[in-house]
């Protein structure tokens, strides 16, 4: 086998493997999904959320602050990456865990330009007791069933590349 082709094989196989241990990882020990702990948020109008309302959808469920400065770089590409999809099949579920108020955090969105967002809040701080996440942001991919696919920890680049293509194929299977 020419030197090239046994560098793409073992490209292939390396990426097999990589994603293979992937859905092991995300699967856990025992093969079952991981799913989220189950919170309480709530969304501009004071009602409450949960994840289950946004089930039969992929969810990009994003963690972030107004005084993280890496959540608020991070905010345009979530915003875009909404405005590009279906809401009846994606949602960004961008979740603000600021203590101040949520006329606060809603300007401060407005502000920003923020439009294709829809607001949620962690009012009762249950989300940084109930899942593991190491800083913000934080970022987990969710499958229509709820389901966790990945979680993302610091900012990315939401409406392009890879990332994008990955949850176009998500959204549209």
């Amino acid at each position: 086998m020419p030197v090239k082709r046994q560098f793409l094989f073992f490209v292939f196989v390396a990426a097999v493997l990589a994603s293979y241990g992937l859905v092991r990882a995300l699967r856990g020990k025992s093969g079952h999904a991981s799913r989220l702990p189950a919170v309480t948020f709530y969304d501009k109008l004071d009602r409450t959320v949960t994840l289950e309302d946004f089930k039969g959808k992929v969810v990009l469920v994003n963690v972030w602050a107004t005084w993280c400065t890496p959540c608020v770089a991070e905010l345009p590409s979530l915003d875009r990456l909404q405005a590009m999809m279906p809401a009846d099949r994606f949602r960004v579920v961008a979740i603000s865990t600021d203590t101040t108020s949520r006329k606060t955090v809603m300007a401060f969105l407005r502000a920003r330009k923020i439009r294709h967002l829809v607001f949620y809040w962690d009012k009762n701080r249950q989300i940084p007791l109930r899942w593991r996440y190491a800083g913000l942001p934080t970022s987990f991919l969710l499958d229509r069933k709820g389901d966790v696919l990945a979680r993302f920890d610091g900012p990315y680049a939401w409406d392009k590349g890879k990332l994008l293509k990955e949850i176009k194929t998500l959204v549209y299977q």
